[in-house]
């Protein structure tokens, strides 16, 4: 993950926390409803396919349950990547919203989800962690760069979705280019250089 406006502030990720913890409000400021948007684009039909032997009725159940899960508990997951987007240090960031808030958000879901009786929850809910996973770090990667925000500061939907062949080609070479960096000191030109101007269209 590469800051691009140097300018901006660095802030510590446990003062961020703290802040959080004495104002967890503040978060329902900024519901990312275009992660909850597009994590139900993706994670939905995983549970409608795992769920679809047992009937059309299960498997439609089982989408309603994740598209409520995705709307609640994803918008307000990437309303805490939003904020906590320039934390430092980056591993520990990258660690926390990777791994741990993913875990404990999959632990819900597969809660509700054994509650109401999903068949082939296993599998379904194996496949929904390696996506919430790296769907995560990409949205993570998105957010540093400008994209898949919401507030006043934020580009439209559209604007985003137009940007996001950009960005995920960027988020793929990342790795790469934090290896060479690393071993040879040599950089490659990241295609997200340029971040996203806020006000596109809806």
């Amino acid at each position: 993950m590469e800051r691009l406006t140097g300018e901006e502030p660095r802030p510590h990720l446990l003062t961020l926390l703290g802040a959080l913890i004495r104002r967890p409000q503040t978060l329902f400021s900024v519901w990312n409803w275009k992660s909850a948007l597009l994590s139900i684009t993706l994670r939905g039909p995983i549970f409608f396919g795992a769920a679809l032997s047992k009937g059309f009725g299960a498997a439609f159940g089982a989408l309603l349950a994740e598209t409520l899960i995705c709307a609640l508990g994803v918008g307000l997951y990437n309303a805490l990547v939003q904020t906590l987007r320039r934390a430092e240090p980056l591993w520990a960031t990258g660690v926390l919203l990777s791994l741990v808030f993913p875990g404990c958000v999959q632990a819900i879901e597969y809660t509700i989800h054994r509650l109401r009786g999903t068949p082939h929850l296993r599998t379904a809910a194996i496949i929904s962690l390696c996506v919430s996973g790296i769907s995560t770090l990409f949205n993570w990667y998105a957010m540093r760069n400008g994209a898949l925000m919401v507030g006043p500061d934020s580009s439209g939907l559209l604007s985003d979705l137009r940007h996001l062949p950009r960005l995920i080609l960027g988020f793929v070479i990342a790795p790469f280019r934090f290896a060479l960096r690393r071993i040879r000191g040599s950089t490659i030109p990241d295609p997200s250089t340029q971040q996203i101007e806020p006000g596109g269209a809806v």
